[in-house]
């Protein structure tokens, strides 16, 4: 879904500004929400990602993996047959599980000397996205993960382990992307989430300098909480257990607002996540709930809109 799409048409204030963390497909859910209502948008997206077409991009280049970004960009973007053809995927030959947007970003960054932001901002250009999309970090990381069983290594092996004690990456002190730091800094709003709490989340808070700039943040955080459990990283772990996890890995955050889906449980595997008032009092201000489904079994992004426009708060 594109982020003008749909009947969010409200105005947004002017000169509001927000950033967006996360990545996959509850960021895009996110992302499709902010622009009515914020005027102008930072995504900043996960550079963790080692399986699929960004996998194998990011083995045979040395290049960061585009994935997650080129989705954050579709899904700011207008819809047109250009977004449509960013992400398209090929199905068969050579190219097979490619994506077309994510050879495009190949193409302007060495078209920039490999400058990904520039190639970044370069598409975002061409898509008409109202804001930016930006990497939490332009250094090589890698994910890993703590088990009782040992350790796991690996985006895409985290993302299948179930039970896990904490994630971390390598190497453990990544430079953060500068201009996200000033994006958090100059934001009105920050949304963190939906999506995978260990694999899209958290690699960006794990990169020191986006969660210093997150924690001394004076404006609000809103944690949009996910569906239901994810199979595998997430599997058995109830929406305290998020909450602590999060806390336990970004010691002194501060979460303002949780979003809360209250409505017909989501299908699929996974069990439906909640809370009461009282047991999520001591970890966020307040909770905002409303029934989030979309019909396809996602966040409404019409939805997300109003509830994130009445936390916005503009000097």
């Amino acid at each position: 879904m594109n982020g003008t799409d749909g009947a969010m048409a409200q105005r947004p204030p002017t000169g509001s500004r927000a950033v967006a963390i996360g990545g996959g497909h509850g960021l895009a859910r996110a992302l499709a929400a902010l622009p009515s209502v914020v005027e102008q948008v930072t995504a900043v997206v996960t550079v963790a990602d080692d399986g699929g077409s960004s996998g194998r991009l990011r083995r045979d280049l040395d290049i960061l993996p585009l994935g997650d970004l080129r989705m954050a960009l579709t899904s700011l973007a207008p819809s047109t047959l250009l977004a449509e053809l960013v992400g398209y995927r090929f199905p068969r030959g050579e190219l097979a599980g490619h994506s077309l947007g994510n050879l495009m970003l190949v193409a302007l960054q060495e078209r920039s000397g490999g400058d990904v932001t520039r190639a970044l901002d370069d598409l975002a250009g061409l898509l008409q996205v109202p804001g930016r999309v930006l990497p939490c970090t332009t250094e090589q990381v890698g994910l890993f993960a703590a088990t009782g069983a040992g350790a796991v290594s690996g985006q895409a092996a985290v993302a299948a382990t179930p039970r896990l004690e904490r994630v971390w990456l390598e190497p453990a002190d990544p430079e953060g992307h500068p201009e996200v730091v000033s994006a958090i800094e100059q934001a009105d709003l920050i949304t963190l989430g939906p999506g995978s709490l260990y694999t899209s989340l958290l690699p960006n808070l794990l990169v020191p300098d986006v969660a210093r700039a997150v924690v001394a943040a004076t404006v609000p955080v809103v944690l949009v909480a996910n569906l239901r459990q994810q199979p595998g990283e997430t599997e058995g772990m109830s929406l305290i257990d998020h909450l602590d996890a999060l806390h336990q890995h970004v010691p002194g955050i501060r979460i303002d607002a949780l979003i809360l889906h209250d409505g017909p449980a989501p299908r699929g595997s996974g069990a439906p996540l909640t809370g009461t008032d009282e047991e999520l009092a001591p970890w966020v201000g307040r909770t905002l709930r409303a029934n989030l489904l979309d019909g396809r079994d996602g966040h409404a992004p019409k939805i997300l809109a109003e509830l994130l426009r009445g936390v916005l708060t503009l000097p």
